[in-house]
C-alpha cells in the first residue's frame, strides 16, 4: 500500500486542543507536518468530522478472531494483528498465559516469527503474564504450570523475542530480586494475580515495579485494615493501572472512581482479549480446556472470568460516556501512557517526526480507518 496524507480530521492528541487539521506523511511513514490546510494526494479524508487519535496501543491482549497465543500456530499472531486493526490498535503486545517451559517458548517463537514481517499492527515486544503467579489468585490461569520467578527463563525467552512487560505475583519467593534484575534490563514489571499486602507492594515498588495488571481483577482487595493492591493502586499516584473497561471486569462506578482518584497520566486502557474477541457467543478452546462466552462475558466452566471479548475502541467509548472527560485527555490512556512506559518514543502522540500511526473514529467511536506508518491498513 502507498503512503499518503490525511486531511479534514479533528486532531485528538495529548496536550493538544481538539481542532480541524490535515496531516502530511513523509516517505518514511512519519508525520511530516500538521496544518489547517487541505492537502492533495490524501489517502484519508475525514470530511471535517472524523476524530484522529494516535494509534491505540494495547499492551495486554492474548488473542482475537479465533486465535490465541496460548494455542500458538504459524499464523496466530498475524491473525491477531489483523483483527486488532479493526479496533484501531496499531501497536500491541502479544500476551502469554501460564504454561510449561516448552509451551511458553512456542508462544514466544510464534511472536518472533510475526515480527520478521509486521504487515498489520506492530508488535515491538511481548507481555509475559505468568507463570509466576499466586495460585490463590489464579483466575483462569493454569495452576499446574505456576512456578517461582526465574530470571534465567525470562532471559532465554527475551533472546528469542524482545519482552517489554512481565506480570507476576510480587509476594512470591524471589520476586523482589527478579523485579530488580529485569528492571535493570529495561523490562517493565507489573503485579498480577497477586495477594500482596501493602507492605509487600511497597517493597516491590522500591525494587522497580511500575504497573498493576488488569487493575482490581485477581488481586488483593481493598479492606479498611489492609488496603491490598486495590488500595495501593488508588493511593500510589505514580503506579500505572491497566484497566479492562468492558463494564464486566470493572463496573461503571469503579471506572468512574478510578478516574476520579488516580492520575490520568498513569491509566492505561487494555482489552485482555482472547480468541473469542470479534466472534459470537459460544465455546472456544483455551489451552487444554474451554472458555464459554455468553452475552460477551468470557468465563471458565466453573464461572471464573477468563479474559475478555472487548474491542479496544469500545473500551474507550465506555470510559468517555462514564467519565465525560475530554477526548484529548483520554487519548493519554489509549497510547501515550503506554508508549511512555515502554520507552517507545516514536508513537503515542500525533506530532511531527513521530510515526504516522493514526486511528480515525466517528462520533459513535466506530473505527473508520486504521493507518500504520501512513498506510491505510483497515478501512470500514
Amino acid at each position: 500500500m502507498s503512503k499518503g496524507n490525511i486531511t479534514g480530521v479533528q486532531l485528538v492528541s495529548p496536550g493538544e486542543s481538539i481542532r480541524p487539521v490535515s496531516i502530511a506523511v513523509a516517505d518514511d511513514g512519519t508525520i511530516a507536518s500538521i496544518s489547517n490546510a487541505s492537502l492533495q494526494g490524501s489517502i484519508a479524508d475525514g470530511g471535517g468530522e472524523l476524530y484522529a487519535f494516535p494509534g491505540f496501543i494495547d499492551i495486554h491482549t492474548h488473542g482475537a478472531n479465533g486465535c490465541d497465543l496460548a494455542n500458538a500456530a504459524d499464523d496466530t499472531v498475524r491473525i491477531i494483528a489483523e483483527a486488532k486493526l479493526k479496533e484501531g490498535v496499531t501497536t500491541f503486545l502479544p500476551t502469554t498465559w501460564t504454561a510449561s517451559v516448552e509451551e511458553l517458548e512456542t508462544m514466544v517463537r510464534t511472536a518472533a516469527s510475526y515480527r520478521e514481517n509486521q504487515e498489520f499492527a506492530r508488535t515491538p515486544f511481548l507481555h509475559i503474564e505468568g507463570p509466576y503467579l499466586n495460585p490463590q489468585q489464579a483466575g483462569a490461569q493454569d495452576l499446574a504450570a505456576m512456578r517461582l520467578p526465574d530470571v534465567a527463563e525470562i532471559e532465554k525467552l527475551h533472546g528469542i523475542c524482545p519482552i517489554g512487560l512481565v506480570s507476576l505475583a510480587v509476594e512470591l519467593e524471589g520476586a523482589l530480586e527478579f523485579i530488580e534484575a529485569l528492571t535493570a534490563k529495561g523490562i517493565v514489571m507489573s503485579a498480577a494475580h497477586s495477594g500482596a499486602k501493602m507492605a509487600e507492594f511497597r517493597k516491590a515498588r522500591a525494587a522497580g515495579l511500575k504497573h498493576l495488571t488488569h487493575f482490581c481483577n485477581q488481586m488483593s482487595r481493598l479492606h479498611h485494615r489492609e488496603i491490598g493492591l486495590v488500595g495501593a493502586g488508588l493511593l500510589d499516584q505514580d503506579v500505572s493501572l491497566e484497566m479492562i473497561c468492558d463494564k464486566i471486569h470493572l463496573c461503571e462506578d469503579m471506572i468512574e472512581l478510578v478516574f476520579q482518584l488516580h492520575s490520568i497520566d498513569r491509566i492505561m486502557l487494555i482489552t485482555d482479549s482472547i480468541a473469542a474477541s470479534h466472534l459470537s457467543d459460544g465455546e472456544y478452546p483455551q489451552g487444554e480446556g474451554i472458555i464459554i462466552v455468553k452475552d460477551g462475558a468470557a468465563r471458565l466452566p466453573k464461572g471464573n472470568l477468563a479474559g475478555s471479548t472487548l474491542q479496544y475502541h469500545n473500551g474507550l467509548k465506555n470510559v468517555a460516556e462514564i467519565t465525560g472527560l475530554p477526548l484529548n485527555e483520554l487519548s493519554k490512556t489509549t497510547g501515550y501512557n503506554q508508549a511512555r512506559s515502554l520507552g517507545l518514543k516514536d508513537r503515542g502522540s500525533i506530532r511531527e517526526g513521530l510515526l504516522a500511526d493514526i486511528t480515525l473514529l466517528n462520533k459513535d467511536f466506530e473505527v473508520e480507518m486504521t493507518i500504520v506508518g501512513g498506510e491505510v491498513k483497515y478501512r470500514k
